[in-house]
């Protein structure tokens, strides 16, 4: 084949940009100089990280829930308001005990008043300060720091003064203890007085303080929730929709390989054969007719030889072209050789068939096949053969699976 514009065969087995030209050995003149460009990136690369992205939000949203759920069960575990209303029913009960000391001042209720002074001293100084081994936080809001320090309860000066007091009283020798006592007049009426409103509102504002920050963490937990809800929905349908999209595209283009013949475009003999067995037994099954044609091109071993195999393959794809166009849509055809064809014609008598295979014949007969120099090398011939096809599936009726022959 001779000429200087490129053959479209080899374009199409070989995708790459032509541009110079050299000469090769043979029957063919073909110029080329490939332009190995390099390959599109992968979409799988691009969905790989965008589902291991999602992973890492999910995962560091999980941790953010774990790390707000502790924190709930910190504040729940937060005994500060717990603490403070047990220091107001201290107070009351050193007054109501110092009111049984004086009327009798046994060493049991001496040894009673002053635990209760140690125990509500040392929870003061962990409501100030922080206690482990009360689970008391180092750290106040600044409402609460205000209860202690500020006007007008200042609830540290109190309780410091209403232990002083409770001290200097369990100082004074029983036998000159009376209700007319300085020491046990303050008791008393710090008790009733500033230190059980002040210690109220102690108590208020920790169990606000605690309600408030669990509010925030339930909201930041919702929040994290949508998050992870968001990022599953956006993982559906950018990452798992368009790897299955591309999962179904690259099995049908393997299977779509797999059954086609690469250089005619139609059916190969795999291919061929199956929907053959599955035409036979729906014709058995229906009892319709089918029949079977095998086509041969006759000497196309001379094409080859003497214009070289890429005209070979022009008139090869040339001839199934020409063939798909005679056939009905529900016709079947298949190249099942080198130049063999094969067809199925469901639901068609024997008659009919070689009606169809004359009508191909004569087609073929005057249709030319032109070279790159604009030549013909002359219409091709065709032979239909009965002897390498021979079904005869009975139904009950006769055969209903023939092949059928034509002369040239």
């Amino acid at each position: 084949m001779r000429g200087n514009r490129l053959p479209e065969i080899f374009k199409d087995f070989y995708p790459f940009p032509w541009s110079n030209k050299v000469e090769l050995p043979g029957f063919l003149i073909i110029t080329a100089m490939i332009d190995f460009t390099p390959p599109k990136r992968s979409p799988i690369r691009f969905l790989t990280i965008g589902y291991v992205a999602a992973l890492t939000i999910i995962a560091a949203m999980s941790i953010c829930i774990h790390v707000f759920l502790d924190q709930v069960i910190a504040e729940q575990n937060n005994s500060s308001a717990v603490v403070a209303a047990r220091q107001a029913k201290l107070s009351q009960r050193i007054a109501l005990h110092a009111s049984d000391y004086i009327a009798d001042p046994t060493t049991i209720l001496r040894q009673q008043i002053e635990d209760e002074i140690d125990l509500m001293g040392y929870s003061h100084a962990g409501l100030l300060s922080g206690s482990s081994s009360l689970n008391l936080p180092p750290d106040k809001p600044a409402d609460i720091q205000k209860i202690y320090e500020d006007l007008p309860y200042r609830l540290d000066y109190h309780v410091r003064t209403f232990l002083d007091e409770a001290r200097a009283f369990l100082e004074v020798p029983p036998g000159q203890l009376k209700e007319s006592n300085a020491h046990y007049q303050y008791i008393v009426g710090a008790s009733q007085g500033p230190l059980s409103a002040a210690l109220d509102a102690a108590v208020t504002a920790y169990e606000n303080d605690s309600v408030e920050k669990i509010a925030h963490l339930q909201s930041y937990q919702r929040m994290a929730l949508f998050v992870i809800f968001a990022t599953l929905v956006a993982e559906a349908f950018l990452i798992f929709m368009p790897l299955v999209r591309r999962v179904e595209e690259y099995a049908s283009k393997l299977e779509m390989l797999a059954s086609t013949d690469p250089l005619t475009g139609i059916d190969n003999y795999r291919s061929f054969m199956q929907k053959g067995l599955k035409e036979i037994r729906r014709s058995v099954r229906l009892s319709k007719p089918l029949c079977v044609c095998v086509l041969d091109l006759d000497f196309f071993k001379d094409i080859n030889d003497k214009y070289g195999h890429g005209v070979g393959d022009t008139v090869l794809r040339e001839f199934s072209i020409t063939v798909q166009k005679c056939l009905r849509v529900e016709d079947e055809v298949g190249r099942v050789g080198g130049e063999e064809f094969g067809l199925l014609l469901p639901h068609t008598r024997l008659s009919d068939a070689q009606t169809v295979a004359e009508r191909i014949r004569r087609i073929i007969e005057i249709t030319p096949i032109r070279i790159q120099d604009e030549k013909d090398i002359g219409a091709m011939q065709l032979n239909a053969y009965p002897q390498d096809v021979v079904f005869n599936v009975s139904a009950g009726t006769g055969p209903i699976c023939k092949a059928c022959s034509i002369s040239r």
